[in-house]
């Protein structure tokens, strides 16, 4: 499988990589949105395009923009993301919901309220 990883941070990008690899995958890897459209088009398909959310915040990452001219060219693209924050996948339990909220709770022994 092919995989296009679009990262703005070197060592996760690097990291990301060589992960991929040990797991068999073949990744293009790129930090810039712009360089990322030219790798899709010259090298593609390819099977998964994992792009980091901060992309999509903003117009300045270009991730929405991005991920419409892939569209274009493939309108059955893949598409994972990346992201530090906590992240609540659908369709989920009320079990996983408690447990996704709970990462936002203070504890209750927090002095602030």
């Amino acid at each position: 499988m092919k995989i296009l990883v679009i990262e703005s941070e070197e060592l996760v990008l690097k990291n990301t990589g060589v992960m991929l690899g040990k797991l068999g995958y073949k990744a293009a890897l790129t930090g810039d949105c712009k360089l990322a459209l030219r790798i899709f088009t010259e090298q593609g398909p390819f099977d998964v395009v994992l792009i980091a959310l901060k992309f999509m915040r903003g117009t300045a990452g270009g991730g929405a923009k991005l991920m419409d001219a892939m569209l274009q060219k493939n309108p059955k693209q893949n598409f994972a993301y990346m992201t530090s924050a906590p992240v609540l996948k659908k369709p989920f339990t009320l079990l996983e919901l408690d447990e996704f909220m709970g990462a936002f709770r203070r504890p209750a022994s927090s002095r602030f309220e």
